[in-house]
């Protein structure tokens, strides 16, 4: 029941155009998680939802900036620094100079394109393009962290189609997400 009062409760500050900020991790494997709910109100175009699959050692989630249009959240670590990635959901953005690279396993049908930076510090940003949106990754790492660690932060980030999050919430409390894997939104 307080899963239930959560989701409501952020579901209802999207609703009035508000953002929030969450400190829950968007756990891949809770598909109730309200925090992707949250997430896929926010951008309803998108069909694949940002999320952390498991965080390995060293590695923590340090919060969340949620609102309409976008979604960020931060990953720290302890050799990487603090806000070392960023990761940013939105209906669609610019790649610039990058390259497209190959996707990862569970990155099947997106389009992956990489835009490197070099020292001071490893920085480099890394864009996910699919069906209504598009995620980025940005890597600002404190100048001794070695760039190797970009695969651990990948290895623990993931995606969840926004269907299962639409089935969820409409299991869980009886409500309809509108947008992809869902009726159109209105207005």
């Amino acid at each position: 029941m307080r899963r239930v009062l959560l989701l409501l409760t952020v579901l209802g500050l999207l609703a009035t155009g508000c953002s929030t900020s969450a400190v829950s991790l968007p756990s891949c494997s809770q598909e109730e998680d309200s925090l992707l709910a949250l997430t896929a109100q926010a951008v309803p175009s998108a069909t694949q939802l940002p999320c952390i699959r498991s965080l390995p050692a060293g590695w923590s989630f340090s919060g969340s900036l949620i609102r309409n249009g976008s979604v960020q959240f931060w990953l720290d670590s302890t050799i990487a620094g603090v806000h070392a990635v960023e990761v940013a959901l939105r209906p669609s953005c610019e790649t610039g100079e990058a390259v497209r690279v190959p996707p990862a396993p569970d990155e099947v049908g997106m389009r992956s394109y990489v835009e490197p930076d070099l020292p001071p510090g490893f920085s480099g940003t890394r864009f996910l393009l699919f069906e209504g949106g598009c995620v980025a990754y940005r890597y600002r790492f404190t100048g001794s962290a070695p760039p190797t660690l970009v695969l651990e932060a990948e290895e623990a980030l993931s995606f969840v189609p926004r269907g299962t999050i639409v089935a969820a919430v409409e299991k869980e409390v009886d409500q309809i997400l509108c947008g992809a894997a869902a009726p159109p939104c209105e207005g």
